[in-house]
Order: structure tokens, then sequence, then C-alpha cells
């Protein structure tokens, strides 16, 4: 294989580094601890002396590919695509607002351990020396990548895109929902198809049955070429950790997560399996739902989207509500309708199959 070398060059205009060097953050120096190849087909080959390095390479070499994608992953899941694409925006980031993603997302955040937030902070580090490095490259929004974001953007794909509509939500839900404005063609246009037309596959050919004498994995996602669920191909090396991980992740995510070492290999696979519930309360008035015999008060929060207009832009104010059951994502018929989900996630890192 021909790998040729990219090497880092960290750069920072003279005026931050006089007024930043007392705030200066361990990743600043993470860019002399990682190198990136490329090989023949630029897929790019990460080898770092430490996991947060690693992951600072790695964000780096997305941001040379597609920076344009990450932003946008980033800004579908921070719930802030109407600052770019107006009106057609506005029904995602309500939806995103009111399943509280950003702020779950912040908190996941401070909750990790000491060696998950060094790894998020590597990613985000590599994204914004990426900005740094490269002046010509402009930002729609995002000037600055939090490390929190990657954890937002994780929780866009599998609960905002996924069991949002696994709960049983149709795009006729939304259209009939009580929204300060009717619903754009756009979001209708972007629901997903209906569960039943869902679904990948992978499968495993044994010794016995290859021309090779060696096991076959084969990992079919069924994932779009472009959009939010365009995936990355890559490779990661670790000193630290060992990590040896080739595979495929999404642009935004900080490693692979599909794929295989040299001990084994794992694939994804999406289908229509029942994992998300769907309420409907009834509310008596603005702030209290019934349950049982009796009410409870609903939770409520004024939120603000920040929708581009034809002149500048309007800061659009939103009312959000949640019950016992979870956070309330549309209004339908004078009841208020919500999807809660209970589903867990873990991170595979992996000799044998186990976790």
């Amino acid at each position: 294989m021909n790998l040729r070398l990219t090497p880092f060059r960290v750069r920072a205009p003279l005026a931050a580094l006089v007024c930043f060097a007392a705030m200066a953050h361990p990743q600043d120096d993470l860019a002399n601890h990682v190198t990136i190849y490329r090989d023949t087909y630029g897929i790019p080959h990460v080898f770092g002396d430490t996991d947060a390095a690693t992951a600072f390479g790695f964000a780096y070499a997305q941001a040379e590919d597609n920076f344009w994608r990450i932003e946008d992953n980033y800004l579908r899941a921070l719930g802030r695509r109407a600052e770019v694409d107006g009106e057609r925006g506005v029904e995602n980031d309500r939806r995103n607002r009111a399943l509280e993603i950003p702020r779950l997302a912040r908190a996941e955040y401070a909750r990790m351990s000491e060696k998950m937030r060094a790894i998020l902070d590597g990613f985000a580090g590599g994204l914004n020396a990426y900005l740094a490095d490269h002046p010509d490259v402009h930002p729609r929004v995002l000037t600055r990548i939090e490390p929190w974001y990657a954890l937002a953007f994780i929780r866009y794909n599998y609960y905002q895109s996924g069991f949002f509509w696994s709960a049983g939500y149709r795009p006729s839900d939304l259209e009939t929902a009580a929204l300060p404005q009717p619903l754009s063609s756009f979001a209708v246009a972007e629901a997903a198809l209906p569960r039943e037309q869902l679904g990948s596959n992978g499968w495993v050919i044994g010794p016995s049955k290859s021309a090779t004498g060696h096991a076959m994995l084969f990992i079919n996602p069924h994932l779009s070429f472009f959009g939010y669920g365009q995936v990355y191909e890559g490779h990661v090396h670790s000193k630290e950790s060992g990590w040896n991980f080739s595979g495929y992740t999404r642009f935004g995510f900080p490693f692979p997560y599909v794929g295989h070492n040299e001990s084994l290999g794992w694939v994804s696979t999406d289908n229509a399996a029942d994992q998300a519930d769907l309420y409907a309360e009834v509310f008596e008035d603005s702030t209290r739902y019934r349950y049982g015999n009796g009410v409870r008060g609903a939770t409520i929060w004024i939120d603000t989207i920040v929708v581009k207009t034809a002149t500048g832009v309007e800061r659009r104010p939103i009312t959000l509500r949640k019950t016992h059951h979870g956070r309330s994502s549309a209004v339908a018929m004078g009841s208020r309708w919500r999807c809660g989900w209970r589903r867990s996630m873990a991170m595979v890192g992996s000799r044998n199959g186990t976790t």
C-alpha cells in the first residue's frame, strides 16, 4: 500500500497567542503527537501517541475532506438549522429543542470520565486546529467547535432521526399539529420512510466456505452517500490504548464504530425494532395534564430559535413542555403527543465480542 505523509502545521494568529496564551489547553499540543497518512485512495490512517491525539488527527482528516458536512451535521444536532436554512429548518430545530438534545449532550459530557472527555476535547481541538490553519474556510455559523457537539450529533442520529419515528409518528401527525406555522413540505419530505421499509444487513462467511480459508465479514448498512447519514472511512491507531481499528463513522463522530481490528470485526444494522413508546397526554390547561384520576403539573420552559429571514434574522421564542413520561413533541386534537423511549447504548471496544 502506498502511503503519503500529511504533516500537521497548526498555526494561530499572533494576536490570539498574546490574548489566550494563559488559557492554553493540553490539546493545543496534540498536533505534535499525531501523524496522518493517506493511502492511494485518500483514506486517512491516523497514528497517535495517545487516544486524544489520535482523535485530534481523525477530526483534522475529516475536516480536510468535508468540513461543510461536519458543520451541517452539528447544526442539525444543536437545533440551529434555521440559522442557515431559514423557515425550512424551523421544525427540525423545534423538535430538537423539545427533545432537549443540546442540554442532554452538555450534561453527558460533564459526567463523563476524564479519559473520555480528553478524547472529545482532542476531537474538537482537531476541528478547531483545521479552521485555524485554513482561514479560507468560512463556517456558516460554527466558528468554534465545542467537545459536546459530537455527543449531540450522536443523540440527533439515534433519537431525533431514529427513535422519534419508530415510536409511531407519521408526517401527518406533524402536519396537523398546532405549530406556529404550517409544517413545510421540506420537513415532511425529510420524515422517515415507513419502518417496515427500513433496514440493513451484514453477514459472515465462515472459513470453510471461503476461497481463502479465512472468515469474511460483509457490512451493508444501507446508508446514504450524501446528507447527514453519509459515512466516512478511516483507520485509527493509538499507542496509549492499542487502538488499531479500520472502518467507517459519520462526519463529526470522534472515531470509527463499524469495521475491524486485527482480531475481529463487527457490523451495525438498522431495522424496525420496537424501541420507543408514544403517549397521548390530555391537558386540562397549558400547565396541567390528566393522569389516572387526577392531574399533574407539566414542566414548562421557553427556548429561542434563531431563524434566517430575507432581511436578517428573527429570534423566535417557543414554549416547550414535558410530563413524567417525557418530552412533548407535537400537538393534535387538543392533546399533546409525546415520544418516550427507553434505550441503552454502549460503545464497543472488544477483542472477544464482549464489552
